[in-house]
């Protein structure tokens, strides 16, 4: 980092999922720019010409971390476009497979990319090598969630049985029933996450946000609902265009997606925790307010208590779905039809859209994917530029440090981010 009169300069920034660097200039003008040099990767150009029944897993390869996320969403904005109905069974899986995937994610960004910096680490191996006993929570843990993406998907990574109408292969009830039983087992490990996440000592930064997140009304929305605010927007996902904006800027090859006017917004953990708390479970509350952690939150750094409470409470979400469910073979039935829709989901790191055009012989013409990243663009840049201004009297390397974990915190994706 060179610090030159008044501009910070972060050459490369480590331990995020991309590439990017961050340019910072103070004074009568203050600026901010991560410029997010990750090339352009063109897969809504190379859907165009694709079959329906393609696209979920074309899009999967967007990213090795949620491929569960961009399958899902852009198969319902397919099944929508097309009149395609499913069954309760499917939607079942769905979000399991779903929840599963955003805790494994969660996991490689808490203790991969963001807890090395607490623990005075330069990465994932040192801190394997110095503190043992997180990083073997990390991996048990990992190991079960896994596990159930694979049992539902047919592997782990890159889901093969999920298609437009349902599933090609259902897994038996034996099977899912053994995932419960490793779910019950790591239910301390997930909650000494929660505890050691909660006690890393983040900084004490304060920066008001929009928060918006998917919500319904009787559960903690993952794969559908409206999209809601903390500054009132409330709106159906059909509505989606007529409320936010994407904008391509000269520094990046990742668009910035803002609210209509251009206001910065949130989504992830923290957003879905400061609107739909109430819709944790009970034992999840309860740890929350045994760590001190009260929603709503303005601190972006609370982004990995956030992400930590999830895991916990996404293994009591999943042990219900499980344990409420009988699974069985059902057939896919699909009748094409030409038309047009966009549907959004909760992918990890925040709210994912996908909305495709397809003809009557079920080919793509257009397609659109905004991502969480491009939705946390700006404000990412928002809370960067009030950090460096609350913290100036710092030296250079704890400014950069600073910087890093703030970024970090938001567990951005700037692979997923450029199209």
């Amino acid at each position: 980092m060179k610090r030159i009169h008044r501009k910070i300069e972060i050459d490369y920034l480590p331990r995020v999922e991309g590439e990017t660097n961050i340019e910072i200039e103070l004074g009568h003008a203050p600026a901010i720019r991560l410029k997010i040099f990750e090339p352009p990767r063109f897969f809504e150009g190379f859907l165009v010409g694709r079959r329906f029944d393609e696209v979920g897993d074309i899009v999967s390869r967007i990213c090795g971390i949620c491929p569960v996320s961009h399958m899902t969403t852009a198969i319902q904005a397919i099944e929508k476009a097309m009149g395609i109905e499913v069954s309760p069974q499917t939607v079942t899986l769905r979000k399991l497979m779903s929840i599963s995937q955003i805790m494994a994610s969660h996991l490689v960004h808490l203790y991969m990319l963001a807890m090395p910096d607490y623990y005075g680490c330069d990465g994932f191996p040192a801190m394997r090598r110095d503190v043992t006993r997180q990083t073997e929570d990390l991996l048990i843990l990992k190991d079960v969630f896994n596990a159930l993406t694979g049992l539902i998907g047919g592997r782990a990574l890159h889901p093969v049985t999920h298609l437009p109408g349902g599933f090609t292969a259902v897994p038996s009830n034996e099977a899912v029933g053994q995932i419960a039983t490793q779910l019950k087992q790591i239910r301390p490990n997930a909650r000494r996450t929660a505890e050691e996440v909660a006690h890393l000592g983040m900084p004490d930064f304060h920066c008001d946000s929009e928060y918006v997140c998917l919500d319904t009304a009787d559960e903690y929305a993952i794969n559908g609902g409206r999209i809601v605010s903390t500054r009132g927007l409330n709106i159906a996902v059909e509505d989606y265009h007529a409320a936010f904006h994407e904008s391509e800027t000269e520094y990046a090859f990742a668009k910035k997606t803002t609210r209509q006017g251009a206001s910065s917004i949130m989504s992830g953990a923290m957003a879905r925790l400061n609107i739909k708390f109430a819709k944790l479970r009970q034992t999840t509350k309860d740890l929350a307010e045994a760590l001190d952690f009260r929603p709503p939150s303005d601190n972006p750094f609370h982004n990995n208590i956030a992400q930590a409470l999830e895991i916990v409470d996404g293994v009591e979400h999943c042990i219900e779905l499980i344990e409420s469910s009988r699974f069985e073979d059902e057939d896919i039935h699909i009748r094409i039809n030409a038309g047009t829709a966009g549907a959004v989901t909760e992918a990890p790191r925040g709210l994912l859209y996908h909305w495709y055009e397809v003809d009557g012989k079920g080919i793509v013409q257009k397609a659109n994917i905004v991502t969480p990243t491009s939705h946390n663009f700006s404000n990412i840049e928002k809370h960067l530029l009030k950090l460096v201004q609350e913290n100036n009297d710092k030296s250079p390397p704890q400014i950069r440090l600073l910087c890093e974990e703030l970024v970090r915190a938001y567990d951005p994706c700037f692979s997923c981010s450029v199209h």
